[in-house]
């Protein structure tokens, strides 16, 4: 072979072997760099892991240690508790929370520095509490803020390589697709430099194949070598779950890569003819059983055979499902062939004596054929290198029950849903001590019966016996305001309650759920804040509205959040379009927009109610006052507030409210709004919920 033939030769080679790792590293990449190196994708994948069995049985064991250390106790039930947390490992409410805290110190990693890498949750206790609600005994004893930790990183070399490796694959130059395509062009490129085009392609296919299948071996190795290796088998266990689950977004691509390489192998044999497949099993056959006269291949065959036979001794299930994967890639080629020779000449293969005698026009079909089925292994291939490149779609962490009830509006941005709202919902009949309350029932039951705006208005007060006195000054600024609504009867009921109140610890003072006066019904602000939390921590895909009529400094509010917890469900994106869909307020864990009617200074994600809202006046005096035209807000705000109730002082009727919320009165109001302001509104407020049908009817304005 002369130099430059030679100089070919070793380009094609060095080309084409380069070509086939880029190919599968680029392909890999695609599926790593997300589930890897991206905090929510490695966090989803993490939660997602809680469904294998092996994990859920451990984390559920951490749970019951950490629930047992807080009220010892309660190892009389720990059985009890032990298999309670395991079901609930595999939730919906119990993945988001894990994901939180996956995410948190996947960032943690992500930054400069040194930093100990602590995965705890702290929510569990709500979610293992409600699961217990039939043994109300023991369910009353969980501590609700106890916190398990399910590992941790401490800091040190351990912790900056992972920062490191995090930052590199988060701030990498290079892209993975770019990788893919460039190992298919030096892998073109080296066929096309090949003396012999047909024995490279068949070379090139072969190669793929195999290596695709030494990495699809390689990822199920590495779940059981993780199984075995700890002291502790229920770590070992969890560990190769969590494995099996970030590896299962490989295995896909592994198997098309396989059938890629499969594909161009058929096509050669199939309509190049560089093949036979008979030789090729006879040398095999030989090399397994005849003797050869050399000696480093006679003990290269015996070490092969030996690990081979080794291997299925020791571990008999990988080895089994080796042979099945083998014996399917051999069936899926001789398939693929077939088809691929049916495709170049669908009629039986003349013998050499028939050809002699070949009608005229035969090779020109031929040719057609060939360049046909060419045609057809290009498309299937280039599907194949699409799906390869595509970024890997998110896990399903949003519940089975969507979002605010529906798949459907996941998608949709926050001002295009529509939202059921409370108007007054602190003042429910079946809080204690509540006068002229506007609904049947408390905030617990409103969430759990599907409303999901709550316009709340929030008092300084203090405690005298078992009322509350409103802050005076406060409460004197709210008189002539509140006059029109509580009316003269409620008014000078509450001055009257207000008079009898003497003493009260100035330090116990604290906010308050009130209407205008807190002597006519209070709820505190943090408990009621709590319930809020909860209700969110076991329903991971609810979004919900609060809105403030607040007669505080928002500081006062912003303290309050941070007491219940339900600060870290706050939404703290921008207030103007575009908004973010429900589904990404879900996957961010920013599921409460908190907006304020008065003041809002010096907290980020407490906004001005009426520059993100638009609304109609609130004051009707029958159902026949109601009008659309806008108020507060103007006609700027990216939200449109519907008030649909009747004020009869000193409270709301639920006659009336039968009437004004009934399912075609209502329907009838929204249209007339859709007419006047060009929208549907998004929060429709009312009073008195369960009369009628205002659920049944936002349900029909979201289109479920």
């Amino acid at each position: 072979m002369s130099r430059p033939h030679k100089i070919r030769a070793v380009t094609a080679g060095l080309s084409g072997t380069l070509g086939v790792l880029l190919i599968l590293g680029g392909s890999l990449l695609t599926m790593g760099q997300k589930a890897v190196f991206d905090s929510d994708y490695f966090a989803d994948h993490v939660a997602e892991s809680l469904g294998d069995e092996r994990v859920a049985s451990y984390v559920g064991e951490i749970l019951t240690d950490a629930v047992v250390e807080e009220n010892k106790d309660l190892i009389l039930v720990r059985p009890v508790i032990s298999t309670t947390a395991r079901a609930i490992v595999a939730s919906t409410a119990f993945r988001a929370v894990v994901a939180r805290s996956v995410k948190r110190g996947h960032q943690l990693l992500a930054t400069e520095g040194g930093h100990e890498v602590l995965l705890s949750v702290s929510d569990f206790g709500v979610i293992l509490s409600n699961a217990l609600a039939g043994q109300p005994e023991i369910a009353a004893k969980i501590p609700l803020d106890a916190v398990a930790v399910l590992g941790s990183i401490q800091e040190g070399p351990l912790v900056e390589i992972s920062g490191r490796i995090i930052r590199f694959g988060q701030t990498a130059p290079f892209h993975p697709r770019l990788v893919f395509w460039l190992g298919m062009a030096l892998l073109i490129g080296a066929i096309f430099l090949a003396g012999n085009r047909d024995l490279a392609l068949l070379r090139s296919g072969v190669a793929i194949t195999i290596t695709a299948a030494v990495i699809l071996f390689i990822v199920r190795l590495g779940e059981l070598i993780l199984e075995r290796v700890p002291a502790d088998p229920g770590l070992g266990g969890a560990l190769a779950g969590i494995w099996a689950t970030f590896m299962g977004g490989f295995w896909p691509r592994l198997l098309i890569l396989g059938g890629i390489g499969l594909l161009m192998s058929a096509a050669a044999t199939a309509f190049l003819e560089v093949m036979k497949l008979d030789p090729i099993a006879d040398r095999i056959r030989k090399w397994m059983i005849d003797p050869s006269e050399r000696t480093l291949v006679r003990l290269g065959r015996g070490i092969f055979l030996l690990s081979v036979g080794g291997a299925a001794v020791i571990e008999p299930r990988l080895a089994s499902r080796v042979l099945v994967m083998f014996a399917g890639g051999v069936v899926c080629f001789l398939g693929l062939r077939e088809l691929c020779r049916l495709l170049v000449d669908p009629a039986k293969r003349p013998s050499s004596k028939e050809e002699s005698v070949t009608p005229p026009g035969h090779r020109q079909k031929m040719w057609v054929r060939r360049v046909g089925a060419g045609l057809v292994v290009a498309v299937l291939l280039t599907a194949g290198a699409i799906y390869l490149t595509r970024q890997p779609a998110p896990l399903a962490t949003v519940p089975g029950g969507g979002c605010n009830g529906s798949t459907d509006l996941c998608d949709r941005p926050l001002d295009e849903v529509v939202f059921a709202c409370a108007h007054n919902a602190m003042g429910a009949a079946d809080v204690p001590g509540w006068m002229f309350p506007n609904h049947q029932v408390g905030i617990g039951s409103q969430l759990r019966d599907g409303i999901r705006a709550f316009m709340l208005d929030v008092y300084s007060g203090v405690p005298v016996g078992n009322v509350v006195k409103t802050d005076m000054e406060e409460g004197e600024a709210a008189r002539a305001k509140l006059e029109p609504s509580l009316g003269a009867e409620g008014l000078d009921a509450a001055l009257r309650i207000r008079e009898r109140l003497i003493g009260g610890d100035e330090s116990q003072r604290d906010l308050y759920l009130c209407h205008g006066f807190c002597e006519l019904g209070s709820s505190r602000l943090v408990p009621v804040l709590v319930q809020f939390r909860d209700f969110l921590v076991l329903n991971p895909g609810e979004v919900i509205i609060i809105i403030f009529e607040d007669t505080v400094a928002p500081s006062a509010v912003a303290n309050a959040f941070e007491e219940s917890g339900l600060v870290n469900l706050v939404y703290r994106g921008t207030v103007t379009p575009p908004w973010p869909t429900l589904g990404e307020m879900v996957r961010t864990n920013q599921r409460v927009l908190v907006l304020a009617e008065n003041h809002s200074e010096g907290v980020p994600w407490y906004h001005p109610a009426f520059e993100v809202c638009q609304e109609t006046p609130y004051h009707f005096s029958s159902p026949d006052d109601f009008t659309c035209g806008p108020n507060r807000g103007g006609e700027t705000g990216s939200l449109m507030l519907m008030n649909h109730w009747v004020t009869t002082p000193p409270t709301s009727l639920p006659s009336i409210a039968a009437r004004v919320n009934a399912h075609d009165f209502l329907m009838e109001r929204v249209e007339t709004f859709r007419q006047e302001r060009g929208r549907t509104p998004n929060i429709i407020a009312v009073d008195f919920y369960q009369t009628g049908d205002l659920i049944e009817v936002v349900r029909e304005l979201n289109g479920y």
